[in-house]
């Protein structure tokens, strides 16, 4: 919107100490404290909204000092906006000299006194909406309109589930064996890294085991965790010749 164009709303503004302007969003600086919040699907779907429509259909409320904007009301429209890519919003602000008191009663009062839906008239006007895309606009459902009860989410527990212990069991020679064998491959490769195992090094253990028992044809998995520690052996000596690779 062009600053002439504003001119005249300015003027009638000014008996009341207010005034409206394109602002860029980077100048506009949000509550540090703020008691209303917003879910995520809500702001996902304010964003949505301010892309379809190019801009904020509704204006949040800011004090200016300088060159700065302190957003009073409307702080997630803010945030939305600038999250839908928009570099500037209109604004409604004051530059008259507010209290911290009366900076907090502004915040308060736009957020506390905003009225209360007829739930009837509120379904009338939904049902009137038949597109699904503008429903979802609306912000509105079934749930909050009380036609449909809201999930209920019942708690894992391991009492529902349906699980079995598997053990490898390995004679005390092996498991001997393995304890040298990693407490050389830890002495070999110490350094001031830490070592975190991840979810696919567990996945490249079990295709390991598989792989040996497939060539070896063995099926006892202790047997083919042997010849892994065989391999792991023979090799040992390539792991004084390298360094550790770190990893980020």
């Amino acid at each position: 919107m062009e600053t002439k164009a504003l001119d005249p709303i300015n003027e009638k503004l000014s008996t009341s100490g207010l005034h409206i302007a394109m602002v860029p969003v980077s100048q506009c600086d949000l509550l540090e404290k703020n008691a209303r919040f917003m879910r995520v699907e809500q702001h996902r779907q304010l964003v949505a909204n301010i892309k379809r429509d190019g801009g904020l259909t509704s204006v949040p409320f800011a004090l200016r000092t300088g060159d700065r904007y302190l957003i009073l009301s409307g702080n997630h429209r803010v945030m939305a906006a600038q999250d839908a890519g928009l570099t500037e919003i209109l604004l409604l602000y004051t530059e008259r000299k507010l209290s911290r008191a009366e900076q907090v009663a502004i915040q308060l009062s736009h957020n506390a006194i905003v009225g209360q839906d007829d739930m009837n008239i509120l379904r009338d006007l939904y049902d009137e909406i038949t597109d699904v895309v503008l429903r979802e606009y609306s912000g509105l459902d079934d749930v909050i309109l009380g036609r449909m009860d809201p999930p209920s989410l019942d708690p894992l527990s391991e009492e529902g589930l349906e699980y079995r212990v598997v053990s490898i069991a390995f004679l005390p020679e092996e498991v001997e064996r393995a304890e040298k064998l990693f407490d050389t491959i830890l002495t070999e490769t110490t350094g001031d890294v830490t070592w975190i195992s991840r979810r696919s090094d567990y996945d490249r253990l079990l295709d390991a085991l598989a792989a040996s028992k497939s060539a070896a044809g063995v099926k006892n998995t202790a047997t083919a965790f042997g010849l892994i520690l065989d391999l792991a052996e023979a090799h040992i000596d390539e792991l004084r010749q390298k360094e550790p690779t770190k990893s980020t």
